[in-house]
């Protein structure tokens, strides 16, 4: 079975909504694929920020090359108010990975001088995955909510894994691999 490692950091979101009548608004944002309540991770909460928070928070997933190929597996970033008395909703953004997917770039690596490591030429490159940055607006229920959630994310290259690893990586798709703040 492929599979390839998703890498995605939630930069930031611009102009979002004050949905606090009192006090500071301080915003987190929760991360899942395909809605799985196990595989959702959360940023830290951006106390400083108010209505441009800013996380640079990545994290990663292990998905499978068939969750690439069709439109039924969901990046869902939900961004929420932080408050004592239980969280409030902003809005959020979904986009299926297939669509994420197509949408990056391959990332080419380029061949230094008398490299061997890749045998290529002076000048040539090899292709190492796929990236982008994207700025999209979040939504609250049908209607475009107010504010733009900013992402970067990169797909790894193929790997071939055994039947034996098969149940490893699907452990790892439901929790969380590494954070990094």
């Amino acid at each position: 079975m492929e599979c390839r490692t998703f890498d995605l950091t939630v930069s930031s979101a611009t102009d979002v909504k004050d949905v606090r009548l009192l006090g500071k608004t301080e915003v987190h944002a929760r991360i899942s694929i395909a809605g799985s309540p196990d595989a959702e991770r959360r940023t830290p909460t951006d106390t400083h920020g108010k209505t441009n928070p800013a996380w640079n928070f990545t994290t990663n997933y292990t998905v499978f090359e068939s969750m690439l190929m069709n439109s039924n597996t969901v990046l869902v970033v939900k961004l929420y108010c932080t408050r004592s008395m239980g969280d409030r909703y902003i809005g959020e953004v979904n986009m299926t990975l297939k669509e994420l997917f197509e949408r990056a770039e391959p990332d080419k690596v380029a061949a230094k001088k008398g490299s061997k490591e890749f045998e290529l030429h002076e000048g040539e490159a090899i292709n190492r995955g796929r990236s982008a940055m994207l700025a999209l607006p979040l939504q609250k229920g049908s209607v475009k909510s107010q504010g733009t959630l900013i992402i970067s994310y990169s797909f790894s290259e193929k790997v071939t894994i055994t039947k034996l690893l098969m149940a490893t990586v699907a452990t790892r798709m439901l929790s969380p691999l590494h954070h990094y703040g």
